[in-house]
């Protein structure tokens, strides 16, 4: 049986003190975290300057007078790295300035043992109040009964403090399924010893890679697997699967979609749902990469942080319209059997960590260095910032997976116009026969 990592046990006394559990299969993170510090437009010629972090982003003063005099218990598993944890403390600490009566439980689960250990605790009652989960699990995670429908609850309330890109990440068929606390999604990334100078339009990009050949180095190093390319749509005025839809292959959209994988392929190598893209990069052989903001810390370990930057979607010179990237986000998950007065004390928590204040200390690029979900977000420094700016552009990943035939559909076409150099229209046709066969279901 799975026994998560209990972090901490905050508890109403403001005079006990932290008590820290050490299970058998996991190391504690707040250990972790003592051990790590202890170790631890166009092309112009004017290259650009390195973004610079101005320090911690300044946290508001904690209200040390109690306002409340609710009290309940909520627990909490998350899969964040130290430096979250302890920016998540901090927040349970103010939290608890204010409600002294709420008590809290963290436990840390690797991200990759997560799905597994809810199952193992739903089986014997023992689910957290809260889970910290991809948005990409809200229905699996509904529909296994391991979460609860939050539409007859208020969720008005937090619905306006987030942006709509990443609320749509919390939504499906009317049902409110997760409350987002955080964004990902792909950006586009460039090595600035390789390409000084940012691209402004997909022409750019082009030009970018032919200056580079016979040097052994590329210009994009390109994936154009569904979830990369899928949302360059959006630079063609419309997206090409909606709702789990069939594609409409006879569109403008279509059409113009083919024809920009097509041009970009001339940035630089292509390749389908593979780490290819992504290994160029990191041996400094590519100049930009389509990637996720999640892999961040492992791009700037291989390029050095002065190294890597984000840079602003280019635009399509076809369309006017930018490219753009998937966007998901991390959701705080109700558990389906919480007590009434439980879920009081973790809705308020969860409406704590939505609020301005909260969602600025947690992007501290010195702390959590997350990416915040809050609609009235300021300009946040460095390269959470750059992550910030380039995500809100981006295009939300649909909440139902589409087809598997209909996917490979259209990566096949894609495969045809950028790496077979198959006419477009060609590729059009064929895939239109192709989706004709796929069986109804």
């Amino acid at each position: 049986m799975y026994t998560p990592r209990l972090l901490s046990q905050m508890v109403p006394s403001q005079t006990q003190g932290l008590k820290v559990g050490i299970p058998r299969l996991l190391v504690s993170i707040l250990m972790a975290t003592w051990l790590w510090a202890c170790v631890e437009s166009e092309p112009t010629s004017t290259p650009e300057p390195v973004i610079v972090d101005n320090g911690p982003t300044p946290a508001p003063t904690p209200d040390l007078q109690p306002t409340s005099e609710m009290t309940g218990s909520v627990s909490l598993w998350v899969t964040w790295k130290p430096e979250g944890v302890r920016a998540l403390n901090e927040r349970i600490e103010s939290f608890q300035s204010r409600h002294p009566g709420f008590s809290f439980a963290v436990s840390y689960i690797p991200a990759e043992e997560l799905r597994t250990a809810l199952d193992e605790a739903q089986a014997i009652g023992t689910l957290p109040s809260l889970i910290l989960a991809p948005s990409t699990w809200a229905r699996e995670l509904f529909e296994s009964e391991l979460t609860q429908d939050l539409s007859d609850q208020p969720t008005d309330e937090f619905r306006v403090r987030v942006h709509p890109l990443p609320w749509a990440q919390a939504t499906h068929q009317g049902q409110v399924l997760g409350i987002p606390i955080r964004m990902h999604g792909n950006v586009l990334y460039r090595n600035r010893e390789l390409a000084p100078i940012p691209a402004a339009t997909l022409e750019g990009l082009v030009e970018a890679d032919q200056a580079l050949r016979g040097t052994f180095n590329e210009g994009v190093a390109q994936d154009y697997g569904f979830r990369n390319s899928a949302p360059f749509a959006g630079a063609c005025g419309g997206q090409l699967l909606l709702d789990g839809s069939a594609p409409d292959l006879e569109s403008p959209i279509a059409r113009c979609w083919l024809e920009l994988l097509q041009g970009l392929a001339l940035a630089g190598p292509v390749v389908f749902n593979s780490d290819e893209d992504r290994d160029l990069f990191e041996r400094g052989q590519a100049g930009w990469l389509i990637e996720s903001t999640e892999n961040f810390n492992r791009l700037s370990a291989a390029l050095g942080e002065g190294g890597l930057t984000i840079d602003p979607w280019p635009v399509y010179q076809e369309t006017g319209e930018s490219l753009a990237g998937y966007v998901w986000t991390e959701n705080v998950y109700f558990a389906s059997n919480l007590k009434p007065e439980d879920f009081e004390a973790a809705w308020e928590f969860v409406g704590f960590l939505l609020s301005e204040d909260s969602q600025l200390a947690l992007s501290n690029p010195n702390g959590a260095g997350h990416i915040p979900v809050h609609i009235s977000a300021p300009p946040l420094p460095g390269h959470v910032g750059q992550m910030h700016s380039a995500l809100l552009e981006g295009t939300a990943l649909p909440t139902l997976d589409p087809r598997p035939e209909y996917v490979e559909v259209l990566q096949r076409a894609a495969r045809a116009v950028s790496v077979l150099g198959t006419p477009v229209d060609l590729a059009l046709q064929r895939a239109i026969a192709e989706l004709a066969a796929v069986p109804d279901v």
